[in-house]
C-alpha cells in the first residue's frame, strides 16, 4: 500500500499521455484494428480446419467457440461472423482446406505483423531483422495463438464432461452452474493473461529477450478490453445507428470498431509497460532512454531520405 500512496502518478499519467500522442497511439489503434478485421476470418477458419485435421468431430469445440464468440462480440457482428464462417466452411471441401491451410495461416498473420509493427512505435524499437524473419516470427506467433486458443477450447470442453462423468461416477451432485462458469471464465482469464505476456515479452523487437508472466500493461490490457467492450455492446444495445447509417454494412462497421478497441486496449496496455520501465531506476531507464533517443534519430533520417527521393 505504501508504494502505490508514494508513486509518482502524477509523472506516470504526464509521460503515458506523452507516450500515446508521440506515437500515435490512436492512429495505430486504427490500424491495427483494420489488419485485425482482415486476419479474423482466416484465424477462424484456420482454426476450425485445424480441429478437423486433429479430431474426428469437431462439432462439440465449434458450438463452444461460437457460444464464446456470442458472449463477447456485439450482436450484429456475431451474426456476420456465424453466418460468414458458415458459408465458407459450407463452399470448401476438406481438400480445399486442408490444401489452403498455409495460405490461410499467411493471412491470418497480417495481424500480428500490424501489431508488432505498433507495439515498437510504443515501444521506441527498431525493427533490425530481415523480412522474412520477421514474417516467419509473425506466423510463428500466430499459430502459437491459435493452439492456445484451440487448448483453452479442449480444456473448458472437455473439462465440463469429465467433471460430469466424475460426480456421476461417485455418485455426487454436480456443481452449481455459476460455479463451473466461474471456473470456465478464471481459466480464459489466465489463457488471455499468457497471451499477452507472449505479446509484450516476444513480438517488440528488444535487443534481449525478457519474458515477464504477468504485468501492469497486461492486467490494464485485458481489464480495459472487458470494460470496452461491455461498453461497445450496451451502446449498441440501446443506442444502434450503424445500420440505419451503413445499412448492410453495419456490422462489418461494427466488427471493425470492435477490433479497434481491442487494438486500443494492446497498445496502451504496452505503453504503460513501456513508460514503468523508463520511470523504474533499476530496470535501465537510461538505456531506454538512450534507446529511444537512437530510435528518433533513425527515424527523422528515414524521413530525410524520403523527402530527397
Amino acid at each position: 500500500m505504501r508504494s502505490i500512496r508514494n508513486f509518482a502518478w502524477k509523472r506516470f499519467f504526464v509521460a503515458l499521455n506523452a507516450k500515446a500522442a508521440e506515437t500515435d497511439l490512436f492512429g495505430r489503434a486504427a490500424q491495427v484494428g483494420f489488419y485485425f478485421s482482415f486476419a479474423f476470418f482466416p484465424l477462424l477458419l484456420f482454426l476450425l480446419t485445424l480441429f478437423g485435421l486433429v479430431l474426428d468431430s469437431t462439432d462439440s469445440l465449434q458450438r463452444e467457440l461460437y457460444r464464446y464468440l456470442a458472449d463477447i462480440l456485439p450482436s450484429s457482428a456475431y451474426q456476420l461472423v456465424h453466418s460468414t464462417m458458415d458459408e465458407i466452411i459450407a463452399s470448401s471441401s476438406g481438400g480445399k482446406l486442408t490444401l489452403g491451410i498455409f495460405a490461410t495461416l499467411w493471412s491470418a498473420s497480417a495481424g500480428v505483423d500490424s501489431l508488432r509493427s505498433a507495439l515498437n512505435s510504443v515501444y521506441e524499437v527498431d525493427e533490425d531483422w530481415a523480412w522474412w524473419k520477421l514474417k516467419a516470427q509473425s506466423l510463428i506467433l500466430t499459430f502459437l495463438f491459435i493452439l492456445l486458443l484451440a487448448f483453452a477450447l479442449t480444456i473448458v470442453t472437455a473439462g465440463v464432461q469429465v467433471i460430469e462423468n466424475g460426480a456421476a461416477a461417485a455418485g455426487l451432485s454436480l456443481p452449481s452452474t455459476w460455479l463451473m462458469t466461474l471456473l470456465q471464465y478464471l481459466f480464459l482469464f489466465g489463457v488471455m493473461i499468457l497471451a499477452t505476456s507472449i505479446i509484450y515479452s516476444w513480438l517488440p523487437s528488444f535487443d534481449e529477450f525478457r519474458w515477464v508472466w504477468v504485468s501492469p500493461g497486461s492486467i490494464v490490457a485485458i481489464s480495459l478490453w472487458v470494460l470496452l467492450t461491455a461498453g461497445f455492446r450496451l451502446y449498441l444495445h440501446y443506442f444502434n445507428s450503424y445500420n440505419k447509417a451503413y445499412g448492410s454494412l453495419g456490422a462489418v462497421i461494427i466488427l471493425m470498431l470492435w477490433m479497434y478497441l481491442t487494438g486500443l486496449a494492446l497498445l496502451v496496455g504496452g505503453a504503460i509497460n513501456s513508460v514503468l520501465t523508463e520511470m523504474s531506476p533499476s530496470s535501465g531507464a537510461k538505456e531506454a532512454e538512450k534507446g529511444e533517443i537512437e530510435h528518433r534519430i533513425k527515424h527523422q533520417k528515414k524521413k530525410q531520405k524520403k523527402k530527397q527521393s
